[in-house]
């Protein structure tokens, strides 16, 4: 190989070689991007694991059930022929929680006397609401409105959704499998380049071997 074709030959191996580190660069920074969304992941699925919902437990159990319905503004405030609670929900001023205002007005109240929500029928937004402090359930014992504790409650249950559970489970190993390939996938592309840079620094080596000797040889011929 003369002079001017190992220069040009060395030429491009070092372009190779730059663009073989740039890519390895490229890769590892997106592997640590994937660390951090698997991480991110790892958190919000431990999270969502222990988010805990109220249901009611019409027998006075206060156990699990995947059975027990969520505990809801309906129920609370339905009579027990109705398969209620016949409770009704106050806010944090004593005002009684209504998704609407009584019509006719009962006697003795006014408009005052209550507050108008017409999202207490959401379970997430009504039990929100209670677990913040913002609504309180009351009980009627011997005519005197009583706040019912919904830790101390044997009809209020606090526990995990089984049924979210299952599909929170599998939506996480799913996303992480899939996360998986992704990563091993970086590695493999990461292993090929690097193996690849090796071979164009060999060959590199071997070319300015050759280029050196090109120059020795010039210099002994013209010296």
């Amino acid at each position: 190989m003369g002079m001017s074709a190992s220069q040009a030959r060395y030429l491009c191996l070092t372009a190779r070689k730059n663009n073989v580190e740039f890519e390895i660069e490229q890769l590892t920074q997106q592997k640590l991007m994937l660390a951090n969304q698997m991480e991110t992941e790892a958190s919000l699925w431990s999270d969502g694991m222990n988010i805990q919902h109220l249901y009611y437990d019409p027998q006075g159990y206060g156990s699990s059930s995947t059975d027990l319905p969520r505990l809801s503004y309906q129920i609370v405030t339905s009579d027990p022929a109705d398969g209620g609670m016949g409770m009704r929900v106050t806010d944090s001023y004593g005002r009684i929680v209504v998704t609407e205002l009584p019509d006719p007005m009962p006697e003795n109240m006014t408009v005052e006397n209550y507050a108008v929500e017409p999202y207490a029928t959401q379970a997430d937004y009504f039990e929100n609401n209670l677990k913040t402090g913002n609504w309180y359930i009351q009980k009627n014992v011997n005519g005197q409105w009583e706040d019912e504790s919904l830790d101390g409650s044997s009809y209020i249950y606090q526990g995990v959704d089984k049924g979210d559970f299952t599909v929170a489970n599998a939506e996480y190993n799913r996303k992480m499998e899939s996360l998986e390939r992704i990563d091993k996938k970086f590695d493999t592309q990461i292993q090929q380049l690097a193996t690849e840079q090796k071979a164009i620094e060999t060959e590199m080596d071997s070319v300015k071997k050759v280029i050196d000797k090109n120059i020795e040889e010039t210099f002994k011929t013209f010296g």
